[in-house]
């Protein structure tokens, strides 16, 4: 089975995890400062509050960016219309209202997307990178300094990626980065980790001292079980981790909330630390997989990855497939010939004309491990379920 990645781990990570459960620091230890030490070299000159969640840091910049222009009636928050619904939610349960603005073909805001929908009632604006597709950060930031609207630099999929000379998440007042699965750096699910990235020093005070006064996450030993029966463990696994659930959850333990804002757990932070002790060669293995997914989809006919650019780190492969095909058949044929897939986010509502191929994106397995030949084969066999389900349209249509 050619299967979805979602972390790229080697015994480093293990053994992170093991010192901290051996010596009893699951919650509480030192790696959480050593972590913010570790990254304040790599975003300086802002300040790194190392968070459970990336949307803890999205709530804790909207509440004080709201509450620095209380009784203005800025309540509008600039989103683009592909986007992870997490983001959506932590802007709702600001009390803000999310707007929507238009992507271009990388799934990222533009700066012109973003001037055509700035108001008198807007707050801010979120502008991600879309499966770790760098956005042209230095043009919004310019768009929204000229407006006197905040920014946020939603690096959520990103670590030590540049652009213009800027690490991606130092760029506008505040940004964030995740640690959760299927990004570039990974310590779990279930508010495994992130951090608050203040790039506006006159919201560092009071931001510094919010994240004082949280507490480390609890529960990560279980999210810990579960990521790694789900998600790491899953081609050996098969479905013990589902039974594993539903075991506990017959004998009374359930699953914590991991919605609460919380410092991340120095268990989460040593695996943090040990994915960053591997970044340089995992960027480079990725692109090299990048690459050769560009020139192996070539020989499959109306399918292209749209955020591809020669060189360009991704956290995904993300194929958009051709208008005519049934992505859910699709899947499930690739599935019989063993390729796992992806959906992308949710396409946006109505998406029709030029949104429409948004709802045709399809991830591919993807992992920094991955050769040459095990990339061929992925693309040959999405030719053949292409052709197959190609043929069975064609079908059903000649018997209408």
């Amino acid at each position: 089975m050619h299967a979805i990645s979602y972390a790229d781990w080697s015994g480093a990570e293990y053994r992170a995890a093991l010192r901290c459960i051996a010596t009893g620091r699951v919650a509480n230890g030192g790696k959480i400062a050593l972590l913010a030490q570790r990254l304040a070299a790599l975003y300086a000159p802002s300040s790194v509050y190392p968070v459970n969640f990336g949307h803890t840091a999205i709530r804790m910049a909207l509440a004080l960016f709201a509450q620095r222009t209380s009784g203005s009636g800025r309540t509008e928050v600039v989103i683009p219309r592909y986007i992870c619904p997490s983001v959506v939610q932590s802007v709702q349960g600001a009390g803000l209202t999310p707007v929507m603005a238009g992507v271009g073909t990388d799934l990222n805001l533009t700066a012109e997307s973003v001037q055509a929908v700035l108001g008198p009632r807007t707050l801010a604006v979120i502008a991600p990178h879309m499966f770790g597709c760098p956005a042209d950060i230095g043009a919004i930031e310019r768009v929204c300094r000229a407006a006197g609207v905040w920014l946020i630099d939603d690096a959520a999929q990103v670590v030590g990626i540049a652009r213009d000379g800027r690490q991606l998440g130092t760029f506008g007042d505040i940004g964030i980065v995740s640690f959760a699965q299927s990004k570039t750096v990974v310590a779990g699910v279930r508010g495994a980790g992130g951090l608050l990235l203040v790039n506006n020093h006159e919201l560092d005070a009071p931001l510094r001292a919010q994240w004082q006064a949280l507490a480390p996450a609890r529960g990560r030993l279980h999210a810990l079980v579960f990521f790694l029966f789900n998600h790491v463990w899953k081609r050996r696994a098969g479905n013990i981790g589902y039974y594993f659930t539903r075991m506990a959850g017959m004998l009374g333990f359930h699953p914590r909330q991991y919605d609460e804002n919380a410092k991340i757990s120095n268990l989460d932070a040593a695996l943090a630390l040990a994915q960053l002790g591997r970044l340089e060669p995992l960027k480079k293995a990725r692109i090299a997989v990048v690459e050769a997914y560009q020139r192996a989809l070539a020989a499959v006919p109306g399918v292209t990855m749209p955020q591809y650019a020669p060189g360009r780190y991704l956290a995904r492969v993300m194929v958009a497939l051709p208008p005519h095909v049934d992505v859910a058949a699709l899947r499930a044929r690739l599935k019989v010939l063993g390729v796992e897939t992806r959906t992308g986010y949710p396409a946006p509502a109505g998406n029709s004309g030029d949104d429409a191929w948004m709802g045709r994106l399809v991830g591919l397995p993807f992992r920094a491990g991955m050769d040459k030949e095990e990339v061929d084969q992925v693309c040959g066999l999405l030719r053949q379920a292409l052709e197959s389900t190609s043929q069975i349209g064609k079908s059903a249509n000649e018997a209408h």
